[in-house]
């Protein structure tokens, strides 16, 4: 589980076999009890996807710091797409 970076005291994560199975996201966790994840959309938006543990005045520091951060995840996602053999899949907007 590549650690893309760590902020505010969270570690910025994904998972290299979620490439092949679920549309682009990142994980964010306190290495104990919070876990969240948020879909990464192809204009660079973001939204929560799930989360435990985190209070709402968290979950809005992360995608805030999701938002400042959103290239170089976005680089390194189809980095790692690419090096895997994988298409980069980002997630799909709701109609």
């Amino acid at each position: 589980m590549p650690t893309l970076f760590r902020l505010l005291g969270f570690r910025f994560f994904y998972r290299l076999f979620d490439l092949v199975s679920e549309p682009c996201h990142i994980h964010v966790g306190d290495d104990k009890r919070k876990l969240c994840k948020f879909w990464i959309f192809r204009d660079k938006t973001v939204e929560l996807a799930d989360f435990v543990g985190f209070s709402k005045r968290e979950l809005k520091r992360i995608e805030k710091v999701l938002l400042e951060h959103i290239d170089t995840i976005c680089q390194t996602y189809e980095h790692d797409c690419i090096t895997n053999n994988t298409s980069p899949n980002y997630k799909a907007k709701k109609s």
